[in-house]
């Protein structure tokens, strides 16, 4: 397709979105590096101290949320008279043990932090398990894939070796191929733990599979672990690790396996769970509080009579890891790219979009959520107690990391490709003078690694804005090289912080783009539709 048949495609979304060029001007206006910087700079100060569930900076920041809202001119969404809608959290400070013991002796108890980290299944003051080490591959069972780890083989009561993402990377033609799928993740594997009444799992760890390193993991277990209060469905795993690679490669060994043959047979259909004859023992315990964390949100009601029923929503996470081990002689993980630049730019789309005049046709949602960090726990809570029904909630538009580092010649958008969406992201792109590109990581399986997928569960369209890669003026490769440098220096790390260089152009590109789609969502006669559910995505869930 051409680009000026394109750009006549986006004017004309625009006329027939009842908003013209001035119109959406005037939004646009509000959409500034300065506007931008203010709240990512307050957001990410060490005033809010890294924004931890249940901490002082934690309320400073829904507090701020909230009163950006109300000046704005959103109302209150929750019961119609709050902005805050409650999280019920429970949080622990665990303290743990892990010890493997072969059959002829041997035995390993490696040290926490360094070489594992642990959590109990569920917010329980002692937890205790015991049980022998199966090896049971990528721990996936997945028909549609033609795909059975577990063979039949009963593993209840047993603790669980088990690799992380899914086959499809080392196995050209199985799964999504490079596409890491939902089997790849964490949760999921967790989840097929419990329901096979396992006591533990133990995720092995390595950089290249996770993406990311094992520093990582230590700053996210270094505080306390947070769960929902209320969780419901089958009950977790009780005792839940982390193992770094070396150290698994040590307690293999000790029951007489070498780990490249383990690794190996696991990538094969044929594969079996393998009893290794280890021991496992383990214990999580800890003093227990219960507090309410809040997700913030703020209601811009449409101008249409009918379709004012139904709501898009805009979401970012503003949690982050609180005050951690020092790195560096900083503490407090302030968490600028991750999220408060994602929160900023919900802040300024709100404004931009009260500033419309006509409103848009839908309501429109901004919806700042709270424990992402710890697994989506905040927009888990949204989707379950709505401030609008999901019926009525025709699309979910999630940012969670705002170009810092200038202007790109791309727009990245996760998840659009599955609904109709997709469409409209491109004519919104093309009214930006930006092409549009898919997951620029798809080996990473960002599509679940926000909080996006609290509502792709449940069957709602989404698309996760991200910013692109091809940077103007730059050489080619330099923004991938950036991101991987942000990843490997300062994800989840004290440094993660608003560089006095940033430049927030992108993330100005990344913002105008977000506008144009939610606009044309909120004006479009009709509601976007699903072009590849669910099995595409995910394994029988959400609806038809």
């Amino acid at each position: 397709m051409t680009r000026s048949l394109l750009s006549l495609m986006a004017l004309a979304a625009l006329a027939v979105a009842g908003c013209g060029r001035d119109e959406a001007a005037t939004g646009l206006a509000a959409i500034t590096p300065e506007a931008l910087e203010a709240s990512i700079r307050f957001l990410s100060s060490d005033l809010l101290e890294g924004r931890r569930p249940g901490s002082r900076g934690s309320e400073l920041g829904a507090l701020y949320i909230s009163t950006q809202f109300e000046l704005a001119g959103l109302q209150p969404a929750v019961g119609d008279s709050s902005y805050l809608q409650p999280v019920a959290l429970a949080a622990m400070r665990p303290r743990t043990r892990l010890a493997f013991r072969a059959r002829g002796g041997a035995a390993l108890e490696p040290g926490y932090g360094s070489e594992f980290v642990a959590r109990s299944g569920e917010p329980e003051e002692a937890v205790r398990e015991e049980g022998e080490l199966i090896f049971v591959g990528y721990g996936i069972s997945a028909t549609e894939h033609d795909w059975d780890d577990y063979k039949g083989v009963d593993v209840s009561g047993k603790f669980l070796l088990i690799l992380p993402n899914d086959p499809g990377q080392a196995l050209p033609g199985r799964f999504r191929g490079d596409t890491l799928t939902y089997y790849g993740l964490e949760s999921y594997k967790l989840e097929e733990a419990a329901r096979r009444g396992a006591c533990g799992a133990i995720l092995i760890h390595t950089r290249e599979l996770a993406g990311y390193g094992w520093n990582v993991l230590e700053s996210r277990r270094s505080g306390e672990e947070i769960w929902l209060e209320q969780a419901g469905g089958t009950p977790p795993v009780g005792v839940q690790v982390w193992l770094s690679q070396e150290t698994a490669e040590q307690v293999v060994a000790m029951a007489g396996l070498d780990f490249a043959t383990l690794l190996e047979s696991a990538r094969s259909e044929r594969f079996r769970p393998i009893s290794t004859g280890v021991t496992v023992s383990a214990s999580v315990s800890g003093d227990v509080r219960r507090f309410s964390g809040v997700n913030v949100a703020g209601l811009l009601r449409g101008s249409d009579l009918q379709r004012a029923a139904e709501v898009v929503v805009f979401t970012a996470h503003y949690d982050h890891l609180g005050i951690g081990p020092a790195v560096d002689s900083d503490s407090i993980y302030n968490g600028a790219y991750d999220n408060a630049s994602g929160t900023g730019l919900l802040l300024v789309l709100a404004e931009a979009f009260a500033r419309l005049e006509p409103r848009p046709a839908r309501s429109i949602l901004f919806l700042a959520v709270t424990a992402a960090e710890p697994g989506f726990l905040g927009s888990r809570t949204y989707v379950e107690d709505p401030a609008v029904p999901l019926e009525r909630t025709v699309a979910n538009i999630n940012l969670d990391g705002v170009n810092l580092w200038g202007p790109t010649e791309d727009v990245a958008v996760i998840g659009s490709e599955t609904s109709s969406l997709e469409s409209i992201a491109a004519v919104a792109a093309e009214a930006e003078d930006l092409r549009l590109r898919g997951d620029p990581s798809p080996e990473l399986g960002y599509l679940y690694r926000s909080d996006q997928l609290s509502f792709l569960e449940v069957g709602i369209p989404v698309a996760y804005v991200g910013h692109g890669l091809d940077y103007v003026g730059r050489m080619p490769g330099w923004g991938r090289r950036k991101l991987a440098e942000y990843r490997e220096r300062d994800y989840q790390q004290p440094s993660d912080e608003l560089k006095a260089d940033a430049d927030l152009r992108g993330g100005v590109q990344q913002g105008r783009f977000a506008f144009r789609l939610g606009l044309s969502v909120a004006n479009a006669a009709d509601k976007p539709t699903w072009r590849q559910w669910p099995a595409a995505v995910l394994p029988s869930r959400g609806r038809d």
